[in-house]
């Protein structure tokens, strides 16, 4: 989930009339509406709620429970109750493959349903109690093959229809170790699964993109229509008051976001911040407070565009990074909206690389403009490490929960190295400025 950038014939300027006028307040209008729309939240119709602790606990033990007892009086009723709350769990996603045991169970054999279940249910446990190893695939799958095996040999013990010979191959398969690379293998042949931040991602770049390109377009004519500046002198530089307000909002959205952040780790401690994104937090017990976080987050992100916005106009690689910054507020407020797959998923699939599109090209953009070399070098390594962060995302590798975090925090910095520098430079705030003529073209 800032301003404008220019190139070296490029100027500050303002929008707005010398005494603020109707365009400040316009400005002012938009923020507070933009967030009493996101603070309404349309509440989602949900089958349930989030998984609670004593759910989790209860589901492995009955899955334990079917390991040992796979015929007991209750255990359809059992098998079905888990596999509804499998499907119907809100904050839980677990992988699953039908075709693990597929040929091992070709034919008449009677047992095939109860140990096709028993996969996915023994691959469950592993997802709940060990989210990290969960993290590969191969761990998932082996989990579930070996829970059914271990069904398996409780039928062959006890029932005399209960043998089967490519099962047995099976067991033989584990007792030497080899269980492993057979999982791994099927699962490369037969539960081959899309990466969907893979193509989720570079789509919700474009639309981002594309709403961007239209804001900047349409900003940008407003511009030219309003203040032409005669003989290509600059503009007087206004907007003091709303660069002052910017910067105090934005630096208590900072705080606040990392307040909250830090305090949900220990007020929800079950969540591993290693494997697990912060939006896991809004299905907690205290599910409230991180969808403040989103709210406040999209207040920054909008409140530093605002700011950049009405400084400058000059550069149409600025107004595209303002209506990055746009995009990126309003979809990260629609994230705290909707807390569900996939609506969640899907604004922050537009979310997260429009912020990251925009930090990057308003920093490299910094770094040429007058007034902002002394910060270009800094804000560009922050804009770098910010995308490779949600490279890693995108591609699942590493640890996705931290590296969201690293995305976050990066984000808040960068928001405030902005603000405080617009503050900095403003008349009547930092030191006084110097309108410079632009250099004419050659």
């Amino acid at each position: 989930m800032p301003t404008e950038p220019m190139g070296r014939d490029e100027v500050w300027s303002s929008p707005m009339r010398a005494n603020g006028g109707p365009m400040k307040r316009k400005s002012g209008l938009v923020a507070m509406g933009l967030f009493l729309a996101c603070s309404f939240q349309a509440t989602p119709v949900e089958a349930r709620g989030p998984s609670t602790r004593e759910e989790r606990a209860d589901f492995v033990a009955q899955v334990r429970l079917l390991e040992t007892d796979p015929l007991g009086a209750r255990a359809n009723t059992t098998r079905q109750r888990l596999r509804e709350w499998m499907f119907e769990v809100p904050d839980i996603r677990f992988k699953v493959c039908s075709e693990l045991l597929g040929n091992a169970l070709s034919g008449d054999y009677p047992y095939s349903r109860e140990l096709n279940l028993q996969v996915m249910f023994s691959g469950a446990v592993l997802t709940i109690a060990h989210p990290g190893e969960a993290r590969s695939d191969v761990a998932v799958y082996t989990a579930g093959v070996e829970g059914a095996l271990r069904v398996y040999e409780v039928l062959r013990e006890s029932r005399p229809d209960g043998q089967r010979t490519a099962l047995d191959d099976l067991v033989e398969k584990r007792r030497r170790g080899e269980l492993v690379d057979h999982i791994a293998m099927l699962a490369k042949e037969k539960c081959k699964r899309t990466n969907a931040g893979l193509i989720a991602a570079p789509i919700g770049a474009a639309v981002g993109l594309v709403i961007a390109l239209v804001l900047s377009h349409w900003f940008g004519r407003r511009a030219r229509s309003r203040a032409a500046v005669p003989g290509g002198v600059t503009r007087k530089v206004g907007g003091t008051k709303l660069v002052a307000v910017s910067r105090r909002i934005v630096f208590v959205c900072a705080a606040y976001y990392t307040i909250v952040g830090i305090a949900l780790h220990f007020l929800e401690p079950e969540y591993d911040p290693r494997y697990f994104p912060m939006s896991h937090y809004a299905w907690g017990a205290h599910g409230w407070l991180m969808t403040t976080t989103f709210f406040v987050l999209g207040l920054a992100i909008f409140m530093v565009a605002v700011a950049l916005r009405n400084y400058s106009q000059s550069s149409q690689t600025a107004r595209i990074g303002f209506g990055l910054l746009v995009v990126g507020a309003l979809f990260v407020c629609l994230a705290g909206v909707f807390r569900s797959f996939p609506l969640h998923d899907v604004a922050s699939a537009v979310a997260l690389p429009s912020v990251a599109m925009a930090v990057l090209v308003l920093s490299w953009s910094f770094r040429k403009t007058l007034g902002w070399q002394a910060i270009g070098a800094a804000v560009s390594v922050i804009a770098v490490v910010l995308l490779v962060a949600l490279l890693s995302i995108i591609l699942d590798v590493g640890m996705p929960g931290l590296q969201q975090r690293v995305f976050l925090f990066l984000l808040l910095v960068w928001l405030s190295i902005i603000v405080d520098r617009m503050a900095r430079m403003a008349p009547g705030l930092g030191q006084p400025r110097i309108d410079v003529r632009p250099e004419r073209a050659t």
